[in-house]
């Protein structure tokens, strides 16, 4: 699941979140909400400013972050789960300091001879490069 040279980082869970939205390719799946379940492991450089502290703020909030994933899978109608994987993990890496994101999607709807099909990836922060003084990406 997680590579091993990820050690240095401690990571929040989050485990079966589920809520429905329109995904799929096929006009059944366009006509239709159907649930999607999505399993995070959000990779954080120290959890020992926040358990020192007692306080959310020096942390991610676990909330939001479900929060933030449901309005993506919610907002925009996909055809492809792998589409909503990458927009998902370019979102929290937006709004959320992290240095990693294991995120699995799956539809337990899709297939009815499965319990569920979908797709799992894993993503380091991407880093900035500079070009020159002028450009930076």
């Amino acid at each position: 699941m997680i590579a091993e040279s990820n050690a240095e980082l401690d990571w929040i869970i989050i485990d079966q979140l589920e809520f429905d939205s329109i995904i799929g390719i096929y006009p059944h799946e366009r006509a239709a909400m159907q649930p999607l379940r999505f399993d995070l492991r959000l990779g954080i450089a120290s959890m020992l400013e926040a358990a020192r502290r007692d306080n959310i703020s020096a942390t991610v909030d676990y909330q939001r972050v479900c929060e933030a994933v449901m309005a993506v899978a919610q907002a925009g109608q996909f055809q492809l789960v792998e589409t909503l994987a990458l927009r998902v993990v370019a979102e929290l890496f937006a709004q959320f300091p992290l240095s990693a994101i294991w995120l699995k999607i799956s539809k337990p709807l899709a297939l009815p001879y499965a319990q569920g099909v979908g797709i799992e990836i894993f993503r380091r922060v991407p880093p900035t490069v500079t070009l020159t003084a002028e450009y930076e990406i």
